[in-house]
């Protein structure tokens, strides 16, 4: 009994190791340089870290990347781009169900392994919708919602 909890361990082990390998052989994406009439202004914001306000955010402590991008277009745009990681309990589809629909200014999407928030005060929920249809349009996986 005793040898066969061993090898459970060990393979458990392995198993997890592997994982996390295979996350770090996955090439991430950067917000994109253009998207539809909007473009990358100055340089994103990427890294591992959760700020306190992302930290907020329902589903999203698994996260592998963070980025934050500011665009210029016909409005200004601000998007936080997650990846996520697509372990059980940790994957876009999760945050995005996590995200608080109907809020002024902000709109939360998913698409493939990316949850994202697009956020601009002034713009209607129109102009967010079609910003937010060409950020998804950039990124790569099946599946996809926004709200």
């Amino acid at each position: 009994m005793r040898k066969r909890a061993w090898h459970l361990a060990l393979l458990s082990v392995l198993l997890a190791a592997g994982s996390e390998i295979w996350l770090f052989a996955t090439p991430t994406l950067d917000p994109p340089r253009v998207a539809g009439t909007w473009a990358l202004s100055g340089t994103p914001d990427c890294g591992n870290h959760l700020r306190s306000e992302i930290r907020q955010w329902g589903g999203v402590s698994g996260a592998r990347r963070i980025c934050r991008a500011q665009y210029q277009g016909p409005a200004p745009m601000q998007l936080t781009l997650i990846e996520m990681p697509g372990t059980p309990g940790a994957t876009a589809f999760d945050a995005w169900q996590r995200w608080p629909p109907a809020q002024p200014g902000k709109l939360g999407f998913y698409k493939g392994r990316f949850f994202g928030v697009v956020e601009s005060p002034a713009s209607d929920r129109e102009t967010l919708d079609l910003f937010t249809s060409d950020v998804q349009k950039t990124l790569s996986g099946s599946g996809e919602g926004r709200w």
